[in-house]
C-alpha cells in the first residue's frame, strides 16, 4: 500500500517519507466521495447517491483528495510506525503533503535512549560535616539579639542603640520610601540603606529632626537606584538602649520548652548538624548524578524538553498563585520579559531535568530498584498522618493508580534510586552483585512482577516515558 524511507535525525526523531501507492489513494478518494455524498446537498441527487464524478464537481478534486489523505493517514499511520520500526515517545508531526504521487513527510520524536556508562566504579569522597562550639555560640548571641529589651533613654543616640524613626527619601523629584516608626540598630560594622546614613543619625535626640543625602551604592538590591545621590528627612521618634538578656536558664526557658540553657545549645547544635548533613548528602547525590549523567549517553527529542517545561511551569504557576497571589504571566512580566522569552530561559533546567530523570531511571532499573504496593501504602499512611489525618487510613483506601497514588510512588523511586546511588558512591554495596542478582532475577522471573519498574520516570518533574497507543498516534497536521 506504500513505501516508507526513514531517516533518524541528530535531534532523536525520525523522518519519515510515506508514498501511497495509486490504488490505495484511488480507493480513499471513492470512500470519502460516498462520505462527501452523505454530508452534502449535491443538486440532482438525494444524499448518498451522488456519483463519484458529480461529487468531485462539487467540491473540486484537491479538496477531495485533502480529505481522502487526511482520512487515509488516520487508518494507516499504526502501520507506517510498526513498518518504519519506530518506536515513538508522543504524537508525530505531519509538516507536508505532496499530491502526485501522494506523499506524506512526517516527523516523529522518538523514546528515549540511555546507555549508562560505566557506574559500577562510581566513587566520591564523602566529607562529613560538624558543627564547632563557637557557631553554636554565634547563634546564642542571635538568640539574645531577638530578646533584647528596651529602655528609653534621653540622651543622644550612640552606636548600639536602636532609634524609632520617620523617614522620608527622594531621589530627584521620586519618593522612594516614606515610612512611620522604621527601627534602625546603629553599628559601626553595618549598612543600613547606604553607606553613613546609620551615621547620620548618631547624635539626634527623641524629636529632633534632621535632613541628608547618601549615595546608594552600586551593590544596591535596586537596580535603578545604584550610584543614585538620595535625599532624606528623618525625624527621630525614640532613642532605646538594648539591653541583652543573660545567657541563662532562664532565657532558656522563654525561648523553648528548655529546662536548662545546657539543653537550649544541645537543641541548637543538633538542629545545625542536621541541617548541614542533609544540606552535605544533598549535594552529594547531586554530584553523583552529575557524574551518572556526564558518562551517559543519553537522547531524547525535542518533545520531551517540551512537555517538561510545561510541568515546570505549571508548577510554578501555582506556586507564584499560592504564595504570591498573582498570576506566572503577571510575574514574568514584572521581570520585563515574555513568556516566551522565560521559557527560554527555563529550557537549559528542564534538558538537565530530563537527562537526570533519563539517567537515574535507566541506572534503577539496571539496579533492580522497584517501589511495592505496600512500599507506596505505607507512603500514604505516612502522608495521612503527617497532615494530621490519621483516622483516615482505614476507611479512605488509596487506590494505586490514582494520581496521588503514582506521585507517591514516583517520589518513593526517587528516593530509592538516590539512596542506592549514595551508597555505590561510598562503597557501602557493590553495584556488581546487584546487577548479577538482578540478571538472575529475570531470568527465573521473565513475567511481568506486581511490582512497578523504575525505568519509566524517577523524577517528578520529567515527563514520563511512555509509548502511545495507535489511537493517540495520530499525527497532527
Amino acid at each position: 500500500m506504500f513505501e516508507i524511507k526513514k531517516e533518524v535525525l541528530a535531534t532523536h526523531e525520525a523522518l519519515l517519507t510515506v508514498t501511497v501507492e495509486e490504488e490505495a489513494v484511488k480507493g480513499a478518494m471513492q470512500k470519502t466521495a460516498r462520505a462527501l455524498s452523505q454530508k452534502y446537498n449535491i443538486p440532482g441527487f438525494r444524499r448518498g447517491k451522488a456519483p463519484y464524478a458529480k461529487v468531485v464537481q462539487y467540491v473540486g478534486e484537491g479538496a477531495l483528495l485533502q480529505e481522502a489523505a487526511d482520512a487515509l493517514l488516520e487508518e494507516i499511520y499504526p502501520q507506517i510506525l510498526e513498518q518504519a520500526e519506530v518506536n515513538p515517545y508522543g504524537p508525530g508531526e505531519l509538516q507536508k503533503i505532496d499530491p502526485d504521487p501522494l506523499t506524506f513527510t512526517i516527523r516523529v520524536p522518538l523514546v528515549p535512549e540511555v546507555e549508562l556508562g560505566d557506574y559500577r566504579n562510581l566513587g566520591l569522597d564523602w566529607q562529613d560535616v560538624a558543627v564547632t562550639d563557637a557557631e553554636v555560640a554565634t547563634v546564642l548571641e542571635q538568640v539574645r539579639e531577638e530578646h533584647a529589651i528596651l529602655v528609653a533613654l534621653e540622651r543622644p543616640a550612640e552606636y548600639g542603640d536602636e532609634v524609632h524613626i520617620d523617614v522620608r527619601g527622594m531621589v530627584d523629584k521620586d519618593v522612594i520610601v516614606d515610612e512611620n516608626d522604621i527601627e534602625v540598630v546603629l553599628k559601626e560594622d553595618a549598612v543600613f540603606v547606604a553607606p553613613g546614613f546609620a551615621e547620620a543619625l548618631i547624635g539626634m535626640s527623641t524629636d529632633e529632626e534632621k535632613s541628608f543625602t547618601v549615595v546608594f551604592p552600586e551593590t544596591f538590591g535596586e537596580e535603578d537606584l545604584r550610584g543614585e545621590e538620595g535625599k532624606f528627612d528623618v525625624k527621630i521618634v525614640g532613642v532605646y538602649e538594648r539591653v541583652l538578656p543573660d545567657l541563662d536558664d532562664a532565657l532558656a526557658s522563654t525561648v523553648g520548652p528548655f529546662e536548662t540553657l545546657e539543653d537550649l545549645k544541645q537543641d541548637i547544635h543538633t538542629r545545625m548538624l542536621e541541617s548541614r548533613q542533609q544540606q552535605a548528602q544533598e549535594l552529594y547525590r547531586d554530584d553523583l548524578t552529575s557524574i551518572l549523567v556526564a558518562q551517559s549517553d543519553v537522547h531524547y527529542p525535542p518533545a520531551m524538553v517540551e512537555d517538561t517545561l510545561d510541568d515546570m511551569l505549571k508548577d510554578m504557576g501555582t506556586r507564584i498563585q499560592r504564595e504570591q497571589h498573582m498570576s506566572l504571566e503577571d510575574a514574568v512580566q514584572l521581570q520585563g520579559l515574555t513568556m516566551e522569552q522565560f521559557r527560554e530561559q527555563m529550557k537549559p533546567q528542564a534538558e538537565k531535568q530530563v537527562k537526570r530523570s533519563l539517567a537515574l531511571g535507566e541506572f534503577a532499573e539496571a539496579q533492580g530498584i522497584t517501589v511495592s504496593d505496600d512500599e507506596v501504602a505505607q507512603e500514604y499512611h505516612n502522608f495521612l498522618t503527617a497532615m494530621g489525618q490519621a483516622h483516615r487510613i482505614d476507611s479512605t483506601p488509596l487506590p494505586m493508580d490514582s494520581p496521588l497514588g503514582r506521585n507517591l510512588r514516583l517520589g518513593l523511586l526517587s528516593r530509592k534510586t538516590l539512596e542506592h546511588l549514595e551508597q555505590i558512591g561510598r562503597g557501602e554495596i557493590d553495584p556488581h552483585a546487584v546487577a548479577k542478582a538482578q540478571a538472575a532475577m529475570k531470568e527465573e522471573a521473565p513475567e511481568t512482577p506486581e511490582i512497578v519498574a523504575a525505568g519509566e520516570a524517577v523524577e517528578l518533574e520529567a515527563a514520563p516515558v511512555v509509548e502511545a497507543s495507535p489511537e493517540e498516534d495520530a499525527p497532527q497536521a
